[in-house]
């Protein structure tokens, strides 16, 4: 009788530490420039996190090209975190965030670019394809 006990603690304390593994819950996905190019995996309800480098003091912004609003949305706006903020001007990282929202495919597309600055190419433009499971 005391060994089956000890088997049924021994059991138990063996299931604790995986309960959750495998869950549903939403998942953070974080990108940056080396992601470029590549097709990364998301949950639908799951974020992305974009973060790439730039300089607003220049004018100058990471923003979406044609976004498909069906199967992402961005969340809140760019947001800038200076790599020496002791150095006004200074560059830094740019934030952008999106959640999936349904299953399907998309191309996410940014520019580096003025906005006012309508005729004029992108300085730069980062593109990953997003698979939404």
């Amino acid at each position: 009788m005391l060994l089956r006990i000890l088997f049924f603690i021994a059991m138990a304390s063996m299931v604790v530490p995986t309960t959750g593994c495998g869950s549903t819950q939403s998942a953070k996905i974080r990108i940056t420039k080396v992601d470029e190019g590549k097709t990364i995996e998301v949950k639908a309800g799951g974020e992305i996190v974009v973060e790439l480098e730039g300089n607003p003091s220049t004018g100058y912004t990471w923003e979406t090209k044609d976004l498909d609003v069906s199967l992402l949305q961005q969340i809140g706006e760019t947001a800038f975190k200076s790599s020496n903020p002791g150095l006004i001007g200074s560059g830094g990282t740019l934030t952008l965030i999106f959640k999936a929202l349904k299953a399907g495919k998309a191309t996410l597309t940014l520019i580096y670019h003025r906005p006012w600055e309508t005729k004029v190419a992108p300085q730069s433009t980062f593109i990953v394809t997003l698979a939404v499971k």
